[in-house]
């Protein structure tokens, strides 16, 4: 991908979170949660969290966040690269709002995972509706 002015995108992440990622991955399969969470003056904040079942309660922490221009499929692949590269994890359950983006960029970069959409989204697409 070729990302230029017009779409400038950034990953930024901790790596102690990754490293704490690749652990939960030892145990069971990860759940991870992807959205484009707000617009930060002429960019997007996109997060993507995971449930960390190490812990009691297992919380949702951050793992990955992509600062992004426009929200394009390709966008959206550019981070669930660097998922795939930094953390060596192949599949796992993605919890989505119904962004085509969103669900296109996962079915490219991790076409055996499980796509779900958040039940949160749906209710408020069925509130709006009526």
């Amino acid at each position: 991908m070729e990302l230029t002015r017009e779409n400038m995108c950034v990953v930024a992440g901790i790596l102690d979170m990754i490293t704490d990622f690749q652990e939960v991955t030892r145990h069971s399969t990860p759940v991870l949660y992807y959205d484009t969470t707000f617009c930060l003056g002429d960019f997007y904040v996109s997060a993507l969290l995971y449930r960390n079942d190490i812990f009691e309660g297992a919380p949702v922490m951050p793992l990955l966040l992509l600062v992004h221009k426009r929200r394009t499929t390709e966008s959206h692949e550019l981070v669930l690269k660097w998922l795939r590269r930094l953390t060596g994890v192949s599949t796992a359950i993605f919890v989505v709002d119904r962004e085509v983006a969103i669900t296109r960029a996962i079915d490219s970069v991790f076409p055996q995972s499980t796509v779900v959409y958040c039940w949160n989204h749906i209710l408020g697409d069925v509130r709006v509706s009526a």
